[in-house]
């Protein structure tokens, strides 16, 4: 059961960035290249229920990129798993969640990943696990483009391809930027780690991520059990801080609030 309050990602956008100006938190640029991502899969496909966080029938939303949390926060708040007082106090004394995710089950934060490079593994166990209980739940990993130099994740794909896991869904938010640099400056470009990707299964799209269109009609087949024994890749290309023209595809804004290079909140951003 879904009660609906405002997933549209406009406002999402408005809510995450006013999130990081109001607290003086960083990593405000990548959360906001995902936010399309998650606002078409909150609101458009994921299975939950919003008076129990901890349904077993819930689809299961691993967010590797632990570091770009600040979207994921909002909307969960928006459905009401996670309370107003969490992000009053944000980044402050008494607050219990972080600038990177931490596995919290009372707000259906399902894993702990500011330690990059875990997020896909945990997602394909559980992925099995389902497969072994032979229940229908989904599982969705979002992964940032750098976050794939690390060699677990690729030990996780090779297991997802040997079993045959078509409840799993990778969304690669391919921004192009880690924390220091452009992905292409420290390992694959991102053309050539699409095609990589593209090598582990057939169910594999490369779309731009702000396009929501795209992003439903790429879904859809997986959540409509079409996989046919092959776990499905989403590759999203998007742009890191979107939303904020100077922070934008910029290599210093990775932890940096734009407050710092004096950008001044809009009231309707609150």
């Amino acid at each position: 059961m879904k009660t609906m309050k405002n997933l549209d990602s406009d406002h999402i956008r408005k809510r995450t960035i006013a999130l990081s100006c109001q607290s003086k938190a960083g990593h405000l640029a990548p959360s906001l290249s995902c936010v399309e991502i998650l606002s078409v899969l909150f609101r458009d496909f994921l299975s939950y229920d919003t008076s129990d966080p901890h349904s077993p029938s819930r689809d299961r939303l691993i967010f590797s990129k632990g570091h770009g949390a600040y979207a994921y926060y909002v909307i969960l708040n928006e459905l009401g798993f996670l309370p107003d007082f969490e992000l009053e106090r944000f980044y402050g004394p008494g607050a219990s969640i972080k600038g990177c995710l931490t596995r919290n089950p009372e707000y259906m934060i399902e894993a702990s990943t500011g330690s990059l490079g875990h997020g896909l593994p945990i997602a394909v166990g559980i992925a099995k696990a389902f497969k072994l209980q032979g229940v229908n739940n989904k599982v969705v990993c979002i992964v940032g483009d750098g976050e794939m130099q690390e060699g677990s994740n690729f030990e996780a794909l090779a297991l997802a391809y040997r079993m045959k896991l078509d409840n799993l869904l990778i969304i690669v938010d391919a921004n192009g930027l880690q924390a220091m640099d452009r992905v292409e400056d420290v390992g694959l470009d991102n053309p050539r780690l699409a095609k990589v990707l593209s090598s582990y299964t057939d169910h594999f799209h490369n779309l731009d991520g702000h396009d929501e269109a795209s992003l439903r009609q790429a879904f859809e087949p997986f959540f409509r059990a079409e996989g046919e024994g092959m776990f499905s890749v989403v590759f999203a290309n998007t742009i890191k801080g979107r939303g904020i023209s100077f922070i934008e595809n910029s290599i210093t804004h990775h932890f940096r609030c734009p407050t710092e290079d004096g950008y001044v909140l809009e009231d309707d951003h609150a």
